[in-house]
């Protein structure tokens, strides 16, 4: 109807380490153990709901995410008005190893390799901070905006003209709210753009293995396909992911 922006979406492949898919192949056959019977509807009682949690976790901080984002940048790193949202979890350093929170490891990444003017957007900053912090974004004095929850409510930053999601999230109400950020118009702006990091298994990996990935895979596909249907280049995910769709007998749409 006009009251939000047309936007192009871009799923990017990201693909899960044999060390963290054998985590999720773990935490999987965990869950199954936890599948319960409650007024006649299949569901996952109380204690398997955390390792849900920690299993979706694992994919929100996959270790070829940040390379994967950092690449990606690269073409854009004179550009301004870009949101990069990160996961909530703790993660190796690159350099050091040692446990650091996902959003100071990405904030970081992006200032130190490729140069470029941005600041974090999370519950630490104070109100007031927030507001500077948008009011320089608008400006254009900080190129990127990087954050975990706080843009998914009641915070307008209309500017915005690109978004990346490195946090797989698996919650509509949470994507389309994060959609929405990008989509605000504004004079400035005629069409917004979403990259999206979508973590795939494998292909041709052992046979084994093959039902579980899958299933990973059809997660994310749900994603994919909300992003997609409404996007003005849909057949780009389709092509895109095409290959590992096929192998896993998915589709998108």
């Amino acid at each position: 109807d006009g009251a939000l922006c047309k936007y192009k979406y871009y799923p990017i492949p990201v693909v899960l380490e044999m060390d963290e898919l054998e985590e999720y192949s773990e935490l999987t056959e965990k869950i199954k153990k936890f599948v319960i019977e409650e007024n006649g509807k299949i569901k996952i009682s109380e204690d398997g709901k955390l390792l849900v949690f920690k299993r979706s976790r694992l994919l929100a901080k996959a270790r070829q995410k940040i390379p994967t984002l950092l690449k990606l940048m690269e073409k854009y790193k004179d550009d301004n008005s870009i949101l990069v949202y990160s996961g909530a979890s703790t993660m190796e350093k690159s350099e050091t190893g040692e446990l650091t929170k996902m959003i100071d490891e990405v904030t970081d990444s992006i200032k130190k390799s490729l140069d470029m003017r941005v600041h974090k957007f999370t519950a630490e900053e104070t109100l007031d901070e927030r507001q500077e912090i948008k009011h320089y974004f608008e400006k254009g004095l900080y190129q990127v905006i990087t954050a975990i929850k706080c843009l998914d409510e009641g915070v307008d930053v209309p500017r915005s003209e690109m978004a990346i999601f490195c946090a797989s999230t698996g919650n509509p109400r949470q994507f389309i709210q994060r959609r929405g950020r990008i989509l605000r118009k504004h004079p400035d702006k005629h069409m917004a753009v979403i990259h999206d990091l979508v973590v795939v298994p494998e292909i041709n990996s052992e046979q084994e293995n093959y039902a579980m990935e899958r299933n990973l895979l059809q997660s994310e596909l749900k994603r994919v396909h909300d992003f997609a249907i409404l996007s003005e280049n849909a057949d780009f995910a389709y092509t895109e992911l095409e290959d590992v769709t096929s192998y896993y007998n998915l589709s998108i749409f």
